[in-house]
């Protein structure tokens, strides 16, 4: 009787998996248009891109024929694919609409943030491998950017190690459903705040214009899954970002009716769209009215140190007063 139960929670949690997968990966090309679009539409500009539009650039650039420099083959042969599963692995534990999918134990901030760095790293060595002048610039310059992501993330571990119990996404969204969240809700507001601004390099020109560069020596199907792997890194920031500031939004299948979890499932998937539609949006803004300018780059660092800062100092003066 035991081995049947274990069976179908098996069996369910890799339904969930499967199910949030599909869910992710199908919609992070439509993420990154509407971010893009929303900039647009925030700068005044008169022609607005097409949101489906990236969708097609990247299915164009999977079917044409793919081409590699002597120097570095072999490593521009591994390193989109290594970003790619390194970002998906991320994508798998960080929550969309349940929790309760396989390595959901493992879903601390420090794990995905070190996945997520590990799959950024890849890209830009295959931006430095061919050793051409554009990309392996274009690669320094973002690395010397994506440096400023650490301190960030040491002061998210260290406040988010103080608000949840476990110290893992599934652990919030455990605590979120049967305990009062008003003292670490805005703390984790601010850590979300600072993960995506350190971590989401969308919306701006400098940035779009350095990540094609990057990839100018990648032709054919490396070039599409190295597009893909960047664009799937900003959106699990993004849903990062989403899961710390509404952890009520994800279902928890324990808790819920055997015959009644078709619903509830179906509206915490509407709850996740609409939530990165807002986070799209949050991400445009501050990339249009904050950050913007030719020293972006600089803002972004002093703005995500100073969000994880507050965090610690909210988080610490609340418990004083508690």
């Amino acid at each position: 009787m035991m081995t049947s139960f274990s069976l179908a929670a098996w069996m369910q949690a890799l339904l969930l998996a499967g199910c949030h997968m599909a869910l992710v990966m199908v919609t992070v090309p439509i993420w990154i248009g509407l971010l893009r679009w929303m900039a647009a539409m925030m700068e005044g500009e008169r022609r607005l891109p097409d949101p489906t539009a990236h969708w097609r650039a990247l299915l164009q650039a999977w079917r044409q024929v793919g081409v590699r420099s002597a120097a570095g083959a072999q490593v521009t042969a591994v390193a989109p694919w290594l970003a790619l599963a390194a970002g998906m692995v991320a994508a798998l534990l960080v929550p969309s609409f349940s929790i309760g999918m396989p390595g959901s134990d493992l879903s601390d901030v420090l794990v995905v943030g070190g996945l997520l760095e590990m799959a950024f790293l890849a890209l830009v060595v295959a931006a430095l491998a061919p050793g051409l002048a554009r990309p392996g610039h274009a690669g320094l310059r973002v690395v010397a950017g994506g440096i400023m992501i650490q301190p960030v993330m040491l002061l998210a571990c260290a406040v988010l190690g103080m608000c949840l119990p476990d110290g893992t996404l599934a652990g919030l969204v455990r605590q979120a459903h049967v305990a009062d969240m008003n003292l670490v809700r805005v703390p984790l507001a601010l850590v979300a705040g600072a993960l995506v601004v350190a971590g989401v390099g969308e919306g701006h020109v400098t940035a779009l214009r350095l990540s094609a560069a990057m990839l100018e020596d990648l032709a054919g199907p490396d070039r599409a899954v190295a597009r893909y792997a960047h664009d799937l890194l900003a959106v699990v920031w993004m849903m990062l970002a989403r899961d710390l500031i509404w952890p009520e939004g994800i279902v928890e299948p324990d808790i819920l009716p055997r015959g009644r979890v078709l619903v509830p499932m179906l509206v915490a998937v509407m709850l996740w769209v609409a939530h990165m539609l807002l986070a799209c949006g949050g991400v445009a803004a501050i990339r249009v009215f904050v950050v913007s300018g030719p020293l972006h780059a600089g803002w972004r660092a002093g703005l995500a140190l100073l969000c994880a800062i507050m965090a610690g100092v909210l988080l610490f003066a609340g418990r004083g007063m508690g």
